[in-house]
């Protein structure tokens, strides 16, 4: 066997281990302790060669014992999700140690094509199409040089990588023609338990003063694109609205909480949500959330309408909206949404009046006595809460404010700096020692626009606490915290990372987030521009064709006349040497001319049938004058 050949097989099948291994650890939940194995192993092979092996005996060992380690992480009630890709990750660090033969070769190319397709179902970044194209060139590469190994006469020798290029574009061309034409199977839905959730802070409904993040945190939460073609419209009315998320209502002990809600109405799978009438000049758009712990839902201010969520949702007297099992792990939702000054909350049913917690009169002695100071006695209780509001306003943001955490509001009166936790708190609590029902709502507002893709992001920095108080019959939304909050962000290169998530929506909405309707739509549009351009495109082939047929007639045509006009020069030199051709009789079957040597006269002749049979361009005449006097 030739051992050049033999090393490339090894590295070539190991690099398909590794592309399967890669696309497994780019998933939120296999643990790196299981990939990081085979991927030691495999830098180890490379540095020392084959003499860091196993016999195939003692690699099955390692296969059996992850069956078995398998079979009680099962027991011990890991999902089977994940028990599978850990036994898969043992089995690729047993071949990768394998000792080299080609039924090991086989069996790391097969392992890495389970790795692969486990890595389909369980990674949904962006980046799983690196390793998804590397294991397709692998294959490709570690397949040509394993078919031409121990071959009768000698092996053969493996193709120069640049004639994969063409072989690799083929295959993607065909997996793209093969992810349109295959149906969509529901498998997220299955893997729902066993995939891990990122803890939202706009939805936290459990609040302690002082445990507010001090850093801002550039994740990203949910992205809002438009359905419409007016991105203009869109930009400005999706800016600047709040996104209301948990409503907190019971203060005890410096910790908010919420208290218990009732369900007032339910929506089945299949049904649209109609929150209110639709607005005139609502914006349509497709909205893409990020994993979340909680089964909330964010709603925009004027949200009018969504379409059906797939799964039984409900909203309760707080104006939550709450799916009633946690949905799959990425959403996205069709909504439309009034526009900004037509609606400045999102209606229930019914407005409910306050309860006894958001009455609550227990408030601290600190808000009391910052109240007593703050407002002129005798002033009604709304006009009071007003001035409350805008004395907070004047005060300074600061993500990274000190508090005495025994008495977090006291201190943040007296330092009159904090984040917006505080100044919700602050205003809720005060309008309660006013008389006022009050209550606060985590969720986000505003958001980060993106040039690139002409979309909404909106970040976990961008998570926020504003106060809902109950005003002449209704709840009423307030906000006192500064306006600088939203000069703060933790964006350092936003033009990269505004392509980067461009990618990413992309790729969410496009294969992720592509099913059966959307291949439907495709075909769709496609058959339709199909029928508008169908005339143009008929005429423009026959156009084509037509011009093609007439191009090789002349071409034809003028060969013809040129080979006539040549074998008159050709036909007069002969007759200088005593030599007299009929027009029909070849050049091959005269003798060879006088005074010429006939390895000349062969030579040229063979060259000239090449001319003339192959209709390349003939020689110019004088070239060929010239020719035929060299041949003397």
């Amino acid at each position: 066997m030739n051992t050049t050949q033999s090393n490339e097989a090894e590295h070539l099948t190991l690099g398909v281990l590794m592309s399967g291994v890669a696309a497994l650890a780019l998933s939120d939940f296999v643990s790196p302790i299981y990939w990081s194995l085979p991927v030691i192993a495999a830098l180890l092979r490379i540095a020392y060669g084959r003499r860091f092996a196993l016999s195939e005996m003692h690699a099955s060992f390692i296969g059996w014992f992850g069956f078995l380690w398998v079979g009680l992480e099962l027991i011990l009630g890991r999902a089977w999700v994940v028990a599978f890709t850990d036994f898969l990750l043992i089995l690729a660090l047993a071949v990768t140690i394998e000792s080299a033969t080609p039924r090991n070769h086989l069996h790391r190319m097969l392992t890495g094509l389970f790795l692969m397709l486990a890595g389909a179902v369980l990674t949904d970044s962006v980046l799983y199409a690196i390793p998804l194209l590397a294991l397709m060139w692998f294959i490709w590469r570690a397949s040509s040089c394993l078919y031409g190994l121990e071959q009768v006469g000698g092996d053969l020798p493996t193709p120069r990588i640049r004639h994969d290029f063409r072989s690799n574009s083929l295959m993607v061309v065909m997996t793209l023609s093969l992810f349109l034409l295959l149906p969509r199977f529901d498998i997220q839905s299955k893997l729902q338990p066993t995939q891990p959730r990122m803890a939202t802070t706009g939805f936290s409904d459990h609040v302690k003063l002082g445990d507010f993040a001090h850093d801002l945190d550039s994740t990203v939460v949910m992205r809002i694109e438009s359905l419409d073609t007016d991105t203009i419209y869109f930009k400005r009315q999706i800016m600047n609205r709040y996104w209301r998320g948990v409503v907190l209502s019971d203060y005890h002990h410096h910790v908010w909480k919420q208290r218990a809600s009732k369900q007032t109405r339910t929506w089945s799978p299949e049904q649209d949500v109609s929150l209110q009438k639709n607005k005139p000049n609502a914006i349509n758009v497709a909205l893409f959330r990020e994993a979340s712990d909680h089964p909330y839902m964010m709603l925009a201010n004027g949200l009018t309408h969504i379409q059906a969520l797939h799964s039984t949702s409900f909203q309760d007297d707080l104006r939550q909206f709450h799916f009633t099992k946690p949905p799959n792990r990425r959403l996205r939702f069709v909504m439309q949404i009034a526009p900004l000054g037509s609606a400045s909350h999102v209606p229930s049913p019914s407005e409910i009046a306050p309860q006894g917690d958001e009455k609550n009169q227990d408030v601290p002695q600190a808000i009391q006595d910052w109240v007593k100071d703050t407002i002129a006695p005798n002033i009604p209780a709304p006009q009071a809460l007003q001035q409350l509001n805008q004395t907070l306003h004047a005060w300074t943001y600061d993500l990274h404010v000190i508090l005495d955490e025994q008495h977090p509001l006291a201190s943040f009166i007296q330092l009159k700096r904090g984040h917006c936790e505080l100044y919700a708190s602050t205003l809720a609590l005060a309008a309660r020692n006013l008389g006022i029902p009050a209550r606060i709502v985590n969720g986000y507002f505003g958001g980060e626009w993106n040039d690139t893709g002409n979309f909404l992001i909106i970040r976990q920095q961008h998570a926020h606490s504003w106060v809902e108080v109950w005003l002449n019959g209704h709840w009423q939304r307030m906000d006192p915290t500064p306006a600088s909050r939203w000069q703060l962000t933790n964006i350092q290169f936003p033009a990269w990372d505004h392509v980067w998530e461009t990618v990413k929506l992309t790729w969410y909405r496009y294969i992720l987030e592509f099913q059966n309707q959307d291949r439907e739509a495709l075909f769709k549009s496609l058959m339709n521009g199909l029928k508008l351009v169908l005339p143009w495109l008929l005429s423009c082939l026959i156009a084509v064709f037509v011009l093609y047929q007439m191009y090789q007639k002349v071409k034809k045509y003028r060969h013809t006349i040129h080979l006539h006009r040549h074998q008159h020069v050709i036909d007069m030199w002969l007759l200088q040497h005593a030599i007299k051709r009929e027009s029909f009789e070849p050049l091959r079957r005269i003798k060879t001319p006088q005074h010429i040597k006939p390895e000349h006269w062969l030579a040229w002749l063979k060259q000239w049938e090449k001319d003339v049979y192959q209709q390349k361009p003939l020689p110019p005449i004088q070239q060929l004058k010239k020719q035929l006097k060299r041949l003397e």
